[in-house]
């Protein structure tokens, strides 16, 4: 099966998330191929679409959204897996909150989305401008300071935990030529 993982990113957290998911992809047999949506010229030729953004201002990146847009009509129909990752979720009631405001359901709903997640993020502060820090907290719509997220809390297993899943739900999928 060829799985296409697209993914958008600021800082390159997102890059190591699509990695890892591949990983996980690629040892149940699937042949993936990993890229960033600004290099994605075209998605004809995959079976499978695993796509996912980081949250940056309450919303997806612009990037993601436009390669949404853009290929929308090669990939209605088509099985997509879709993540995010988000600090938020590390909040109490964060997971609930971003499922129902982050996730941007309208974007997804021509394509047969199969699988979502949410994972928590890594925000490095110091690798951060003044000018986006300033952005960061003036539109953190969560209850802590976004400071005390400085840091990189992406939980590995959890990533792999959910990509073990896509790669079990693919093995359902009746792929035709």
């Amino acid at each position: 099966m060829k799985v296409l993982v697209a993914y958008a990113t600021a800082h390159g957290s997102s890059v190591e998330i699509a990695h890892t998911i591949s990983e996980v992809l690629k040892a149940q047999g699937a042949q993936v191929t990993v890229e960033d949506v600004r290099n994605i010229t075209h998605v004809n030729g995959y079976d499978v679409y695993v796509m996912g953004t980081p949250i940056h201002a309450g919303t997806w990146l612009p990037e993601i959204k436009g390669f949404i847009r853009a290929y929308q009509p090669q990939l209605e129909g088509k099985p997509v897996y879709f993540w995010i990752s988000c600090v938020r979720v590390m909040e109490e009631g964060g997971m609930e909150h971003v499922k129902e405001f982050y996730m941007v359901p309208e974007m997804l709903t021509k394509m047969d989305l199969r699988l979502t997640a949410a994972f928590a993020g890594k925000l490095a502060l110091d690798d951060v401008d003044w000018h986006e820090r300033w952005t960061l907290a003036a539109r953190y719509d969560g209850n802590a300071w976004p400071s005390s997220f400085d840091g990189d809390f992406r939980d590995w297993d959890k990533i792999k935990a959910w990509a073990g899943e896509v790669a079990e739900d693919m093995k359902t999928l009746q792929i035709t030529g």
